[in-house]
């Protein structure tokens, strides 16, 4: 890690949508190799912050700056972090030189950057689903450039680093959510970025299959690849980072150790009051021995619902719980009418 100065400094950056200010004023450092956590409740400013990072053309900053210090190759513009300045570049061979890029300021040297910043989206997976699991990391290895004798191994590598080993032969398609977001995180780790935003990236998975997310986050920081975490739930927070910083309504609530700041967060969210109950309705959705199974050529048939009866009343909130590929996905792709039904029925009232 660079102890002079910061790899990213964020100093002063405002962001307004239809002169509505969402980001105020923000500054902070991030450092190489230290992941830092961004914390706060939705719609407190923390994706719109990564984006900016992401150097996605509408999140540009209303005001303030963004300045990246990076090694990079003066002969074909290779971009790494920058305690690899002076190194030798990986593609053609020339000394990798320390560079401050005003990220917002100058266009070219942004493009240049941004192809070493990669992102994972909570829910958007972004695969080829008709291709298999292995496929679709051997072409974000194909992408980058890797050295194709070294391709398959590499795509092994890091598909075993996020316990999708067993699936590697299986259509994309036919994966779980959570399942994909593993391979998500494979395709994105193929392309050896300097910088990983990570938005939300375990909020919709079980406990269980985030644990693996986890794991497989952590150990990219172990390789040389900074992080930086979004969430809303203050154990990733605690768990992925170093640093934290929190986010209230666009503006900085706190700054510091991930522990304390996670701390102080929950004391606020809990003196937040509870809204009160609301009676339920009548029966809004009865589902009665609901079954979907298919046919796939690698996994035989599967029984994706199997004998599922429930019913859920209006004005109710109905959680679904369950692993990675346990059914959650299936059945409510059913109940918006998505997929038909194996067997059994489904009354929606209007």
């Amino acid at each position: 890690m660079s102890e002079e100065k910061p790899f990213v400094r964020v100093s002063g950056v405002s962001k307004e949508f239809d002169g509505k200010e969402v980001l105020k004023n923000v500054s902070v450092d991030i450092w190489e190799g230290e992941p830092l956590g961004l914390l706060g409740k939705s719609g407190s400013g923390k994706s719109i912050l990564l984006h900016m990072l992401r150097g996605t053309e509408e999140y540009a900053p209303t005001s303030g700056e963004i300045i990246f210090r990076v090694a990079m190759c003066p002969a074909c513009s290779w971009v790494e972090a920058p305690s690899k300045a002076g190194n030798v570049c990986i593609k053609c061979g020339a000394k990798l030189e320390l560079k401050e890029v005003n990220y917002w300021k100058d266009a070219g040297m942004r493009k240049k950057v941004k192809r070493a910043v990669a992102i994972m989206l909570q829910r958007t997976f972004g695969l080829y689903g008709d291709d298999t699991v292995i496929y679709n990391v051997l072409q974000a290895l194909e992408s980058r450039k890797y050295p194709a004798e070294k391709r398959f191994r590499r795509a092994y590598e890091l598909l075993k680093a996020v316990r999708m080993i067993h699936r590697i032969t299986f259509p994309a398609s036919d994966l779980s959510g959570g399942e994909k977001q593993r391979v998500v995180l494979a395709r994105q780790l193929a392309l050896d970025p300097m910088l990983l935003l990570a938005d939300e990236p375990t909020g919709t998975l079980d406990f269980e299959t985030a644990k693996l997310v986890h794991k497989a986050l952590l150990d990219t920081t172990k390789g040389g690849t900074t992080m930086l975490v979004t969430s809303h739930w203050p154990y990733v927070i605690e768990e992925l980072t170093e640093k934290a910083l929190w986010l209230d309504h666009g503006e900085i609530a706190g700054y510091g150790d991930s522990k304390k700041v996670v701390e102080d967060f929950k004391k606020q969210v809990e003196e937040i009051e509870r809204e009160e109950y609301v009676k339920l309705g009548e029966p809004k959705i009865e589902i009665d021995h609901c079954k979907k199974y298919y046919y796939s050529i690698w996994r035989g048939m599967v029984k994706a619902v199997d004998d599922v009866s429930l019913t859920i009343y209006e004005n109710e909130i109905f959680g679904l719980l369950g692993k990675s590929g346990a059914g959650k996905t299936s059945l409510a792709r059913i109940i918006r009418q998505i997929d038909a039904l194996t067997g059994g029925s489904i009354k929606i009232r209007a």
